[in-house]
Protein backbone atom coordinates (compact mmCIF):
# COMPACT_ATOMS: atom_id res chain seq x y z
CA UNK A 1 0.00 0.00 0.00
CA UNK A 2 1.37 3.65 -1.12
CA UNK A 3 -0.39 6.84 -0.07
CA UNK A 4 0.95 9.73 -1.94
CA UNK A 5 2.53 12.31 -0.12
CA UNK A 6 0.48 15.37 0.82
CA UNK A 7 2.28 18.59 2.13
CA UNK A 8 -1.11 19.64 4.91
CA UNK A 9 -1.26 16.30 6.28
CA UNK A 10 2.23 15.58 7.11
CA UNK A 11 2.31 19.23 8.68
CA UNK A 12 -0.57 17.75 10.68
CA UNK A 13 1.63 14.40 11.80
CA UNK A 14 4.35 16.48 12.39
CA UNK A 15 2.13 18.66 14.69
CA UNK A 16 0.80 15.78 16.50
CA UNK A 17 1.84 14.94 19.57
CA UNK A 18 2.04 11.41 20.83
CA UNK A 19 4.24 9.67 24.11
CA UNK A 20 3.88 6.15 23.79
CA UNK A 21 6.57 3.37 24.60
CA UNK A 22 7.06 0.16 22.32
CA UNK A 23 9.33 -3.12 22.96
CA UNK A 24 10.16 -4.03 19.37
CA UNK A 25 12.10 -7.31 17.84
CA UNK A 26 13.96 -7.15 15.00
CA UNK A 27 14.22 -10.23 12.56
CA UNK A 28 17.26 -11.39 14.59
CA UNK A 29 15.16 -11.12 17.48
CA UNK A 30 17.48 -7.82 18.90
CA UNK A 31 14.59 -6.46 21.43
CA UNK A 32 14.58 -2.34 21.34
CA UNK A 33 12.95 0.05 22.83
CA UNK A 34 10.96 3.28 20.50
CA UNK A 35 10.11 5.93 22.82
CA UNK A 36 7.16 7.36 19.96
CA UNK A 37 6.60 11.41 20.54
CA UNK A 38 6.84 12.85 16.92
CA UNK A 39 5.89 10.22 14.34
CA UNK A 40 7.65 12.58 12.09
CA UNK A 41 10.94 12.21 13.82
CA UNK A 42 11.17 8.73 13.50
CA UNK A 43 13.81 6.89 11.74
CA UNK A 44 13.18 4.87 8.84
CA UNK A 45 14.30 1.94 10.51
CA UNK A 46 12.13 2.81 13.90
CA UNK A 47 9.07 3.30 11.42
CA UNK A 48 10.15 -0.11 9.76
CA UNK A 49 10.04 -2.11 13.28
CA UNK A 50 6.94 -0.09 14.22
CA UNK A 51 4.62 -0.62 10.93
CA UNK A 52 4.18 -3.77 9.32
CA UNK A 53 2.21 -1.96 6.10
CA UNK A 54 2.76 0.06 4.01
CA UNK A 55 6.48 0.63 1.54
CA UNK A 56 7.33 4.22 2.00
CA UNK A 57 8.36 6.70 4.34
CA UNK A 58 5.00 9.00 4.29
CA UNK A 59 3.05 6.18 3.90
CA UNK A 60 4.19 3.96 7.33
CA UNK A 61 3.73 7.45 9.13
CA UNK A 62 0.40 8.30 7.85
CA UNK A 63 -0.80 4.46 9.16
CA UNK A 64 0.84 5.29 13.02
CA UNK A 65 -0.67 8.49 12.60
CA UNK A 66 -4.43 6.93 11.98
CA UNK A 67 -3.39 4.59 14.79
CA UNK A 68 -2.36 7.07 17.22
CA UNK A 69 -5.31 9.84 16.25
CA UNK A 70 -8.16 7.00 16.12
CA UNK A 71 -9.08 8.16 12.81
CA UNK A 72 -9.08 4.30 11.61
CA UNK A 73 -9.33 1.47 13.76
CA UNK A 74 -6.27 -1.10 12.53
CA UNK A 75 -5.91 -4.60 14.36
CA UNK A 76 -1.84 -5.08 14.97
CA UNK A 77 -0.90 -1.61 12.93
CA UNK A 78 2.13 -1.36 15.55
CA UNK A 79 5.10 -4.69 15.57
CA UNK A 80 6.05 -5.31 19.31
CA UNK A 81 4.54 -5.37 22.47
CA UNK A 82 3.13 -1.06 23.81
CA UNK A 83 3.70 -0.73 27.20
CA UNK A 84 0.00 -0.78 29.31
CA UNK A 85 -1.39 2.65 30.03
CA UNK A 86 -0.03 1.76 33.98
CA UNK A 87 2.97 0.79 32.79
CA UNK A 88 3.95 3.74 30.45
CA UNK A 89 2.39 6.06 32.86
CA UNK A 90 4.58 4.93 35.25
CA UNK A 91 7.97 4.67 33.47
CA UNK A 92 7.15 8.27 32.22
CA UNK A 93 7.12 9.33 35.48
CA UNK A 94 10.41 7.80 36.61
CA UNK A 95 12.31 9.51 33.42
CA UNK A 96 10.61 12.31 34.52
CA UNK A 97 11.99 12.88 37.99
CA UNK A 98 15.42 11.55 36.20
CA UNK A 99 15.49 14.35 33.79
CA UNK A 100 13.44 17.44 36.36
CA UNK A 101 16.63 16.34 39.24
CA UNK A 102 19.36 16.44 36.73
CA UNK A 103 20.49 12.81 37.64
CA UNK A 104 23.42 10.86 35.74
CA UNK A 105 22.80 7.64 37.32
CA UNK A 106 20.27 5.18 37.97
CA UNK A 107 20.14 4.81 41.14
CA UNK A 108 19.53 8.07 42.22
CA UNK A 109 16.10 7.85 40.92
CA UNK A 110 15.83 5.25 43.07
CA UNK A 111 17.42 7.03 45.86
CA UNK A 112 15.06 9.96 45.51
CA UNK A 113 11.67 7.67 45.48
CA UNK A 114 12.73 6.25 48.83
CA UNK A 115 13.93 9.31 50.66
CA UNK A 116 10.48 11.19 49.21
CA UNK A 117 8.02 8.25 50.28
CA UNK A 118 6.64 8.04 46.85
CA UNK A 119 7.20 4.15 45.32
CA UNK A 120 3.06 4.04 45.86
CA UNK A 121 3.05 6.21 42.74
CA UNK A 122 5.07 3.05 40.68
CA UNK A 123 3.23 0.68 42.01
CA UNK A 124 3.53 -1.52 38.10
CA UNK A 125 7.01 -1.62 37.74
CA UNK A 126 8.70 -1.12 41.64
CA UNK A 127 10.50 -4.37 43.15
CA UNK A 128 12.66 -5.47 46.18
CA UNK A 129 16.00 -5.87 44.07
CA UNK A 130 18.50 -8.48 45.63
CA UNK A 131 22.14 -7.46 44.79
CA UNK A 132 23.67 -10.14 46.61
CA UNK A 133 25.43 -10.33 49.66
CA UNK A 134 21.78 -9.26 51.42
CA UNK A 135 21.64 -6.54 49.80
CA UNK A 136 18.04 -5.44 48.77
CA UNK A 137 17.33 -2.24 47.48
CA UNK A 138 13.92 -0.76 46.28
CA UNK A 139 13.99 -0.25 42.72
CA UNK A 140 11.99 -1.02 39.29
CA UNK A 141 11.79 -4.46 37.71
CA UNK A 142 14.80 -5.30 35.29
CA UNK A 143 12.26 -5.13 32.38
CA UNK A 144 11.53 -1.65 33.24
CA UNK A 145 15.18 -1.07 34.17
CA UNK A 146 15.72 -1.76 30.85
CA UNK A 147 13.64 0.24 29.14
CA UNK A 148 14.64 3.32 31.08
CA UNK A 149 17.97 2.70 29.99
CA UNK A 150 17.36 2.52 26.62
CA UNK A 151 15.03 5.94 26.30
CA UNK A 152 17.85 7.77 28.53
CA UNK A 153 20.34 6.33 26.54
CA UNK A 154 22.40 5.33 29.57
CA UNK A 155 24.26 2.14 30.90
CA UNK A 156 22.78 0.56 34.00
CA UNK A 157 25.91 2.59 35.75
CA UNK A 158 28.58 -0.02 37.25
CA UNK A 159 26.11 -0.90 40.55
CA UNK A 160 26.41 -4.49 41.80
CA UNK A 161 25.08 -6.99 39.10
CA UNK A 162 21.26 -8.07 39.98
CA UNK A 163 20.84 -11.72 41.65
CA UNK A 164 17.04 -11.62 42.00
CA UNK A 165 14.28 -9.40 42.05
CA UNK A 166 10.34 -9.48 43.02
CA UNK A 167 7.94 -7.12 42.36
CA UNK A 168 5.66 -6.10 45.24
Amino acid sequence: MKIEYDVDLYKKIARFQVNDIVEVSNRKGIRSVIHVKNITKLSWQELQLLVSGGSDRFTKMVILYQHYSNLASFSNVIRGSQLTKKESDEVKAYIYIYQLNGFVEHHEVNRYITINGIWSLFPTIRSMNDHGNGKIVEGIQPRYFEIVCKILNISGDDGAPLKGFSPY
